[in-house]
């Protein structure tokens, strides 16, 4: 959820795999609501880990950085449920229905 910046009060959703957070309309996370200071594709990138049930926060392609918990990000670290994600002049506030005590089950089509 966005916390702080444009979009205050958004509510994004992460899928399984890796999710590309940027401006971009190929950004499966688009965070364009007026934030010129988030890169338009890949400004950072959140992976859900399906069998350790845990996700990753990891910095994108672009020259912009990204912060967890007012710390830079270069490598892929442990997102915990209440983190604070900073991408430009915008803070996420990181929280999950899945966690190593559930996980929404596979469903066939």
């Amino acid at each position: 959820m966005i916390v702080r910046g444009p979009g205050k009060g958004r509510v994004l959703t992460l899928g399984n795999g890796m999710n590309a957070i940027g401006r971009s309309e190929t950004s499966r996370i688009r965070v364009d609501f007026g934030d010129d200071s988030i890169s338009r594709s890949n400004h950072a990138r959140i992976a859900y880990e399906p069998r350790q049930r845990s996700f990753l926060l990891n910095h994108g392609e672009g020259a912009n950085l990204t912060y967890l918990n007012g710390e830079v990000v270069m490598e892929a670290k442990p997102i915990a449920p209440g983190a604070e994600i900073q991408i430009g002049d915008t803070t996420l506030r990181f929280q999950s229905f899945c966690s190593k005590d559930f996980d929404w089950p596979d469903v066939d089509d």
